[in-house]
């Protein structure tokens, strides 16, 4: 059983690599989509700009109705369809790691492999589905003028809900930490303990990045894919090499 259980968290490492690189391809389609998003707002608060000239008194006039160019962001369909890919990419993943833990558990892995088993499976599920609810969900950005001393929303347009993706991103970079961790407690029930050590090293690093992304530039996530996706190779190495132990 645990040669099969190892075998599996093999081929997860494999997938592991390919989600990690599917990241990085998704933080550049993201980067694409706010770009289009941000260029509207400009045109819309240089529209405004030539409207009031003169900043109006408060409230501001929301009854204003255009005419606005529509907001077309040819970008958001793709953004989406790899946002979906992605998830289950990582629900696979996650499966498929955490099968490997359980099987270095079957050689005496203890408690922590049983972690890494349940925190990968359900860590990478839970994570994936708030991606998939903020891609199926509307946020918004708005453009903004200057009222007195402060700026106000002057105009919304829809987006995907960006704020709750990144919170998926964080809930996968806590599961990347136990996971991390796991990697580092059970090095030495592994054939190859450097190599578990390097996984957890790695692994926790990249997790960093992952929680990081939420309050910096989307683009700090590229870090966390390039790393996740050396752990993942790292494991795939461990768990294959310890499949007759």
């Amino acid at each position: 059983m645990s040669r099969v259980a190892l075998l599996i968290g093999t081929i997860g490492g494999i997938v592991g690599t390919i989600t990690a690189a599917m990241g990085g391809i998704w933080v550049l389609i993201y980067n694409i989509l706010l770009k289009e998003i941000y260029n509207y707002l400009l045109y819309i608060q240089i529209i405004l700009s030539k409207i009031f000239p003169i900043p109006p008194a408060d409230p501001w006039p929301q009854s204003y109705s255009g005419p606005w160019p529509l907001p077309i962001f040819p970008s958001w369909p793709l953004f989406g369809a790899s946002s979906s890919i992605l998830a289950m990419l990582f629900i696979v993943t996650g499966i498929l790691i955490g099968i490997g833990f359980y099987g270095t558990y079957k050689i005496g892995g203890g408690a922590m492999s049983v972690v890494g088993l349940i925190s990968s499976i359900i860590g990478s599920t839970l994570g994936a589905l708030i991606i998939i609810n903020g891609n199926t969900t509307i946020g918004s950005m708005s453009a903004s003028m200057m009222l007195g001393m402060t700026y106000v929303s002057a105009f919304s347009v829809p987006t995907p809900n960006f704020t709750l993706i990144w919170v998926g991103y964080i809930v996968l970079g806590f599961t990347f930490i136990i996971l991390g961790a796991a990697s580092l407690k059970i090095r030495y029930m592994t054939e190859k303990p450097k190599e578990a050590q390097t996984a957890g090293v790695v692994s926790i690093l990249g997790a960093i990045f992952f929680m990081g992304s939420l309050f910096m530039e989307g683009t700090v996530l590229l870090f966390g894919c390039g790393l996740m996706s050396i752990a993942f190779i790292f494991w795939t190495i461990v768990f294959y090499s310890s499949r007759y132990i």
